[in-house]
């Protein structure tokens, strides 16, 4: 398993669309945070991460989207399942690829709240907080666009399916769809929103409830994508 683990992430680190993309993440989030700064004078983690989780619904789609269905393009997909190792350590070993790649979009992000800790007094336990919560949703909205890169030979379908389906999970909290629904079903379906869960993380705050539903959609889309797999044997 760490063998295709090396393999998948050595194609991302030895590809310039990988790092092309990965730089745009973090260059996008520093001119989004700054932009926000100047307009509001002032200096707030809560809005440095309230950007995150829309990226996030573009860039995670982008690094996934080769994840089975560029396989089953090149017909790769069956000298893969032939390899000794399991369906489940195959989408594991992926899995944690993308996770990799993630931390490391994160990691470029890091400077500019690290100079506004000495700068403007952030309390760094929180943006720490933060960051955690970022990979946790991270991991969720990677197992969920894998899924959808089984269902397709065509990255540009897997990418598309991947964001309606993030699209749809942002969407159970927004203002439009609460109008129009009783408030007890609003309630319901505002916890299955990842920017209700994300929000406690931004405010440094780690709640159990949140870290389970964003573990419990990471595993569920996991073992989906694996049986979608096994399918095929």
């Amino acid at each position: 398993m760490f063998t295709l683990f090396k393999k998948e992430l050595d194609y991302y680190l030895n590809n310039a669309v990988g790092y092309i993309v990965v730089i745009l993440f973090a260059v996008f989030v520093n001119f989004l945070y700054v932009k926000d700064i100047f307009l509001n004078g002032s200096v707030s983690m809560k809005s440095f991460f309230g950007i995150i989780p829309w990226l996030f619904l573009i860039f995670i789609p982008a690094i996934t989207m080769r994840a089975f269905s560029e396989e089953k393009r090149l017909n790769t997909i069956e000298v893969l399942l032939t390899l000794p190792v399991s369906e489940a350590q195959i989408v594991i070993a992926k899995f944690f690829t993308y996770i990799v790649l993630v931390i490391l979009a994160l990691l470029l992000t890091f400077a500019l709240p690290a100079s506004f800790y000495y700068l403007a007094h952030i309390y760094l336990p929180e943006v720490l907080v933060g960051y955690a919560g970022a990979v946790l949703m991270g991991a969720s909205f990677i197992a969920i666009s894998m899924y959808f890169s089984t269902l397709t030979k065509n990255q540009i379908v897997s990418f598309l399916s991947s964001l309606l389906g993030l699209v749809v999970l942002f969407g159970i909290s927004s203002d439009l769809l609460s109008s129009l629904l009783p408030k007890l079903i609003q309630d319901m379906l505002v916890y299955f929103s990842p920017i209700y869960h994300f929000q406690n993380f931004a405010k440094g705050i780690v709640d159990l409830r949140s870290v389970y539903y964003f573990v419990s959609i990471a595993v569920l889309f996991l073992f989906l994508t694996v049986v979608n797999l096994e399918k095929r044997d």
